[in-house]
C-alpha cells in the first residue's frame, strides 16, 4: 500500500501494475499461440534492445550502477 499523499509513489505503483498488466498480456499471447509464432518476435525485440544497448556508448561505471538498480528493483518486488 502506498502513501496516497505521495504523487512520486502513486507513480511508481501505477508503473508496477502497468508492468504486471503487460506481463500477464504476454503470458497469455504465449499460451495462445505457438513459439514460432511469438518466438520471432521475442528475438527480434531482444536483439533490438542488445543492439541499443552496444550503441548507446554506456561506460562500465553506469552499467554497473544500472544493473545494481536492477537488483535493488528485483528485491524490493519480491517483498511485495
Amino acid at each position: 500500500m502506498t502513501d496516497s499523499s505521495d504523487p512520486l509513489a502513486e507513480k511508481h505503483e501505477r508503473n508496477r501494475e502497468q508492468r504486471r498488466a503487460e506481463i500477464e498480456r504476454w503470458v497469455t499471447y504465449i499460451q495462445e499461440n505457438p513459439p514460432d509464432v511469438w518466438g520471432p518476435q521475442l528475438n527480434s525485440l531482444i536483439e533490438s534492445q542488445l543492439e541499443a544497448a552496444r550503441e548507446s556508448g554506456v561506460s562500465a561505471e553506469q552499467r554497473e550502477r544500472v544493473e545494481q538498480a536492477g537488483r535493488e528493483w528485483a528485491e524490493e518486488e519480491r517483498e511485495t
